[in-house]
């Protein structure tokens, strides 16, 4: 268990800091990332990291796609270890 913490704590620390790198680029009108690249990490388990990202960083806070691909990996990854931890604690 304590592994599957750490990696979602890497994985969301890694796409907060994309946000963060992102709206860098965005600003000084630079060559920026891929929203599929965004998207994926937020698939990986970084959504809760994306949705920080957003907040912190103020950036793309307008775009409803992103609110709703942030929330619904959050809370799917949130379901999938409330349902792994039920089915390795029995």
């Amino acid at each position: 268990m304590k592994y599957i913490a750490v990696y979602y704590a890497v994985i969301n620390i890694y796409l907060f800091v994309l946000m963060g790198i992102d709206k860098h680029k965005a600003i000084h009108k630079k060559y920026r990332i891929k929203e599929t690249t965004l998207f994926l990490f937020s698939a990986l388990g970084g959504g809760l990291g994306g949705l920080f990202g957003m907040k912190i960083f103020r950036h793309k806070i307008n775009k409803l796609k992103f609110h709703a691909v942030y929330w619904f990996f959050t809370l799917l990854h949130i379901a999938l270890m409330l349902f792994v931890y039920y089915k390795l604690s029995c």
